[in-house]
């Protein structure tokens, strides 16, 4: 009676086993490694912004405040001096405001880990038996 391991080719068939295994878990590993990468990029990123969002509220706080000195003024002086706080507080106002603005935007355009959903999901189709082609400039 023959051997199974013959008909299949014996120790290749192992050998074949333990390189795709082999081969899937340095994949798993590049992935985990490239979303390692992509998250402290990321990270860094929001940070920033978040910065940005922050000086541009604290520019609106100063902005706020010499409004309510120029309104202060104001009333104690129907003109003059607070006619100059007002316009330098509607400045403040104006550059914190668009400041605010950009950072939200430029916030709400960043997709997070965009590289690793990528290349998981071409991962994902080869094993699946579906081969997505791709054009690279």
């Amino acid at each position: 009676m023959p051997r199974v391991d013959d008909d299949f080719g014996g120790d290749g068939i192992l050998a074949l086993v333990k390189e795709t295994a082999s081969g899937l878990g340095q994949l798993v590993a590049d992935h985990i490694r490239l979303a390692r990468v992509e998250m402290t990029a990321d990270a860094k990123s929001y940070v920033r912004d978040l910065g940005v969002l922050a000086l541009g509220g604290f520019v609106i706080a100063v902005g706020y405040g010499l409004a309510c000195i120029a309104a202060g003024f104001a009333l104690a002086r129907v003109m003059g001096g607070p006619l100059a706080f007002a316009l330098l507080a509607f400045l403040h106002v104006v550059a914190g405001a668009v400041a605010l603005v950009l950072a939200m935007r430029k916030m709400k355009q960043v997709q997070l880990m965009h590289e690793t959903k990528q290349e998981v999901g071409r991962s994902v189709s080869v094993l699946g038996g579906r081969r997505e082609l791709t054009v690279r400039h």
